[in-house]
């Protein structure tokens, strides 16, 4: 999409190119997909400055995937992701967010849900994608090793806040089968 002299807002942007990218691809029978930043999850209008806004985004799309890391989310620490104070998250406070997986995946996809009902006509799922490595770069005591039981955590997360499907990631592609095996 070029905008000519005239530049839109960030977010103007973002979802002019998603309209016109998702009619072109439609025509084709493909399914639309764009990957957010989860803080916008949390963040009300583009406070972040990056131009995702939660309620324009999925307008025109079929899916949203939120990347909900919770080794992402500030910690209280004064070392790596610290603010001093941790992140807030649908109301409640996190001080080592990777240690509470299922927590940080359930509470961000609830205030997504609560948010995304109150949009007319907003057509995007939500296919979020979940931690599927361990966080090292984190001050000791404020990471864990992830391993099955924290990947099955936020599967079984994504599921309680009513959605069925996601998406794990790690930048390496080491995936642990064990994670993915029925109980």
């Amino acid at each position: 999409v070029y905008y000519g002299e005239n530049l839109p807002e960030k977010a103007d942007a973002i979802n002019g190119f998603l309209k016109e990218a998702a009619a072109e691809l439609k025509e084709k029978g493909a399914i639309v997909s764009a990957d957010i930043f989860a803080i916008v999850c949390e963040s009300p209008g583009d406070t972040e400055g990056i131009g995702q806004v939660l309620e324009r985004v999925g307008m025109d799309i079929d899916y949203i995937s939120p990347m909900i890391y919770p080794s992402h989310y500030a910690n209280d620490s004064r070392g790596m992701m610290g603010n001093g104070v941790g992140q807030s998250i649908n109301g409640i406070v996190f001080t080592a967010p990777d240690l509470k997986p299922y927590e940080v995946v359930y509470n961000v996809l609830e205030k997504t849900k609560d948010r995304i009902s109150k949009v007319e006509n907003y057509k995007a799922d939500v296919r979020p994608y979940i931690q599927g490595f361990t966080a090292s770069y984190l001050p000791k005591g404020y990471y864990q090793v992830y391993g099955p039981e924290q990947i099955k955590e936020q599967i079984k997360a994504v599921y309680d806040s009513g959605f069925e499907e996601w998406i794990v990631w790690d930048a390496g592609n080491n995936y642990i089968e064990d994670a993915f095996k029925k109980d």
